[in-house]
C-alpha cells in the first residue's frame, strides 16, 4: 500500500535523524551545574543598589519552591564543586532565572540582564535564559557567582522558581543548543507536508466524518513544537514564561481531547455521554490539581493515549487500518511512562508527526477512494435519471394521457385545460429536476403533486399528498419522492391510490432526518427492486455517502418507504 510505504519511509527517516543526534550529542562531562544558595537583599529605599552582599548575610540552600514566592530584590550565590584551572579558558555561563539580574563572577562584573528594581515600575524584566562568556581564571580556585535579582513582574505565580546555573564550554552553550531541535524541525516539516497534501486532496470535496477534528489536531501538532522551541531558539522576557506554560498546557489538553474525539468519529464509535463527561472531568482535574506543568501535560497525554487505545479496541470496522494506529498509540504511551517529562521534549514530536502523518495520509487516501466511488455513483445516477425522465414521458403513459385529454376537450373543456396546464408544469419540473444535483423538499413535493394532478384529472378523482413535516428546508436528490409516487401508481394502481391518499412524514431525531412516505399497498406480486428503487438508492449514495438508509415494504394496508439521512457535520 503506498500510504504504508510512505509511513515506513517517514518513520525510518525520523529514526535515523534521532539516532544521528543521539550519537553526536556533546560530551556532557564538560557541563558543570553550580550549587546555589539564596538570601533576601536589604536595600535602601533610594540610591544605588549594592554590588555585593554584606558579610553578615544569612545564606540558606536554594529552595526552588520558596524562591518562587520572592519578588525581590534578593541574592543568589552559586559555587562550583570543582576547582578551575587555566585549561578552563573559553568557558561560558548559562543562567536560567525568572527575573532581572546583576551578575558578578569571582568578584568581576558580567553583563547584566534587565534592570533590577525595588518595585515593578523600577524593574526592567530580563530574559529568562542568558549566556555569558566567562573571563579566564586568574588563579586556581573554586568559582563563585553572585547574583542580585528581582522578580517584580511575574504574570503567573508558578510552583517552582526553576533557577539553574550551568558552566560549560562556550561552543557547547552557544552552538549545540540548536541540535536537539533538529528532531522537532524534521518532525514538524513532515507533519506540515502531510497536512498540505491532505488540504490539497480535501479542496473542493465533501468532507468525510471527523475531517475538522483531524485538521484541528494537525494545527495543534504544528503549534506545539513552535511554542516549545520558543524559549530555546528565540528566548523571551521572563514575564512571558507563565503565559507560555499555560499555552503549552492548553495545547496539550487540546491534543488530549482531539485525538480520541477524531478516532471515535472516524471509526464510528458511539461513546456514552457519561464516559465523555468523566474524561473531560479527569482532564480538568489533571490541569488544576497536579503540580508542575510538565507533570500535568504528561498525565493528560497519557490519559488521551490510553483512551484512544480503548476506542480502537472498541471499534469493529476498518480492522487493517486500526492496528497500525493502535500500535503507534501504545508505543507512545509506553515511551511516555518510561521517559516521563523528557518525552515532551523530543519523542513526543516524533510520535505526533508519525501518527498525524499516518492519519492525514489515510484520510486523504480514503477521500480519494470516496471521490472515485461517488463518480461512479453520479454516472449511474445520471443514467438512471435519464431512464426516469424517459419513463415520465413514455409513449404508453403519454398516449393514455393524450387520449384522455381528447375526450375531456369534448366532454369537459375546463378539466381539459387544467390537464394541459398540469402536463406542461410536469414536463417543466422534470426537465429542471433532471439537471440539478439537489432540490428543496418543497420543489420535490410540487413535482409529486403535479404528477398526481394529471392522474387525478384523467380519472376524474382527486389524488392528494398529505404532508406532516417539522421543516421543509431539507434538500434532497431530485426525483426520489417522485419515483416512490410513480412506483405506487404503477404497482398499486391509480384507482387504489385515489382511494387512499399519499401521506409524507418528515421528522428530525438528534442528527438524523427521517422521511416516511405511505401509499396504497395494492396487490402487485413484485415490487421494490425496479428502476425507480435503484434510482433512489444511487441518488442517496451519491448525495449522502455512508449517511443514508432506504427501506420499503408493506405495513398493514400501506406500502411504506422510509429514508433516513444523517446530518453532515
Amino acid at each position: 500500500m503506498p500510504i504504508l510505504r510512505t509511513l515506513t519511509v517517514l518513520t525510518v527517516l525520523l529514526a535515523a535523524v534521532a539516532a544521528w543526534l543521539a550519537v553526536s550529542l556533546p560530551d556532557m562531562t564538560k557541563v558543570q551545574v553550580l550549587t546555589g544558595e539564596m538570601a533576601p537583599a536589604k536595600v535602601a529605599a533610594t540610591g544605588d543598589l549594592p554590588h555585593s552582599p554584606p558579610a553578615d548575610v544569612k545564606w540558606r540552600p536554594l529552595d526552588q519552591v520558596v524562591l518562587a514566592d520572592w519578588v525581590g530584590p534578593y541574592w543568589l550565590r552559586f559555587r562550583s564543586a570543582t576547582s578551575s584551572s587555566e585549561d578552563d579558558d573559553g568557558r561560558a555561563l548559562r543562567l536560567s532565572l525568572r527575573g532581572a539580574s546583576q551578575l558578578y563572577w569571582n568578584g568581576r562584573s558580567l553583563a547584566g540582564n534587565g534592570t533590577v528594581g525595588r518595585t515593578a515600575e523600577e524593574e526592567q524584566p530580563g530574559r529568562i535564559d542568558i549566556v555569558r562568556v566567562l573571563p579566564a581564571p586568574a588563579a586556581t580556585g573554586k568559582d563563585e557567582l553572585i547574583v542580585l535579582a528581582s522578580s517584580q513582574q511575574q504574570r503567573v505565580r508558578l510552583h517552582s522558581a526553576d533557577v539553574v546555573a550551568v558552566v560549560a564550554p562556550a561552543a557547547l552553550l552557544y552552538g549545540d543548543v540548536l541540535r536537539p531541535w533538529l528532531i522537532a524541525a524534521f518532525a514538524t516539516g513532515a507533519l506540515a507536508a502531510a497536512c498540505l497534501y491532505f488540504l490539497a486532496v480535501q479542496r473542493g470535496r465533501s468532507r468525510m466524518p471527523g475531517a475538522h477534528l483531524l485538521l484541528a489536531l494537525c494545527a495543534v501538532g504544528l503549534a506545539l513544537p513552535v511554542v516549545e522551541a520558543w524559549r530555546s531558539l528565540l528566548g523571551y522576557a521572563y514575564p512571558w514564561h507563565g503565559p507560555r506554560l499555560l499555552l503549552l498546557l492548553g495545547l496539550h489538553l487540546a491534543a488530549a481531547v482531539l485525538l480520541p474525539a477524531y478516532l471515535a468519529r472516524r471509526f464510528g464509535v458511539v461513546v456514552p455521554v457519561g464516559l465523555r463527561i468523566a474524561f473531560v472531568v479527569a482532564l480538568a482535574a489533571i490541569a488544576i490539581l497536579m503540580p508542575g506543568f510538565d507533570t500535568r501535560s504528561a498525565a493528560a497525554l497519557l490519559l488521551s493515549l490510553l483512551a484512544s487505545a480503548g476506542l480502537l479496541l472498541w471499534a469493529r470496522d476498518a480492522q487493517e487500518e486500526r492496528w497500525p494506529i493502535l500500535a503507534l498509540v501504545l508505543a507512545g504511551a509506553l515511551a511516555l511512562v518510561m521517559a516521563r517529562g523528557a518525552f515532551l521534549d523530543g519523542p513526543y514530536f516524533l510520535l505526533l508527526a508519525v501518527l498525524m502523518g499516518f492519519l492525514l495520509l489515510r484520510h486523504a487516501a480514503q477521500l480519494r477512494a470516496l471521490d472515485q466511488h461517488n463518480a461512479r455513483l453520479r454516472e449511474e445516477r445520471a443514467q438512471l435519471s435519464l431512464q426516469l425522465l424517459q419513463r415520465g414521458i413514455q409513449p404508453h403513459w403519454l398516449m393514455n394521457t393524450l387520449t384522455c385529454l381528447q375526450e375531456l376537450i369534448e366532454q369537459a373543456p375546463l378539466r381539459a385545460s387544467r390537464l394541459v396546464e398540469s402536463l406542461a408544469e410536469q414536463f417543466d419540473r422534470l426537465r429542471d429536476s433532471s439537471s440539478r444535483q439537489s432540490v428543496p423538499l418543497a420543489d420535490e413535493l410540487a413535482l409529486c403533486r403535479s404528477h398526481l394532478d394529471i392522474v387525478g384529472l384523467a380519472l376524474d378523482h382527486p389524488m392528494t399528498l398529505e404532508v406532516d413535516a417539522d421543516d421543509l428546508r431539507l434538500s434532497l436528490p431530485p426525483g426520489i419522492l417522485h419515483a416512490q409516487v410513480e412506483n405506487a401508481l404503477t404497482h398499486a394502481g391509480a384507482v387504489a391510490c385515489a382511494q387512499r391518499p399519499f401521506r409524507l412524514s418528515v421528522r428530525r431525531h438528534d442528527d438524523r432526518w427521517i422521511l416516511e412516505l405511505r401509499s396504497a399497498r395494492g396487490s402487485a406480486p413484485h415490487r421494490g427492486r425496479g428502476t425507480g428503487t435503484r434510482y433512489i438508492e444511487a441518488s442517496l449514495a451519491a448525495a449522502f455517502p455512508e449517511r443514508w438508509r432506504f427501506v420499503q415494504g408493506s405495513d398493514g394496508a400501506d406500502w411504506c418507504g422510509r429514508i433516513e439521512l444523517t446530518c453532515a457535520y
